[in-house]
């Protein structure tokens, strides 16, 4: 991201256009997040999930809580 900014500051752009460009990326950030926000389940999708659960527990598939620690340090670590 530093590299993308130096060369970003490298083209000289004028105050209109780096505030165009500061907007342009405020708008696109909000509507990413507005994406990722959760919506409300209905009944049925939350025993749709659970009933995905179960199937996958009883298959095995499974984290162990170290391999969750380890996974989320990582996540953390790179933001």
């Amino acid at each position: 991201m530093d590299a993308l900014y130096d060369f970003l500051k490298s083209l000289s752009l004028g105050s209109d256009n780096e505030r165009w460009l500061a907007e342009k990326l405020l708008d696109d950030a909000e509507a990413h997040e507005k994406e990722q926000c959760l919506a409300p389940y209905t009944v049925e999708e939350i025993y749709e999930r659970i009933r995905r659960s179960e199937e996958d527990f009883a298959a095995g598939r499974t984290y162990s809580s170290e391999e969750v620690h380890r996974e989320m340090q990582e996540y953390i670590e790179s933001l």
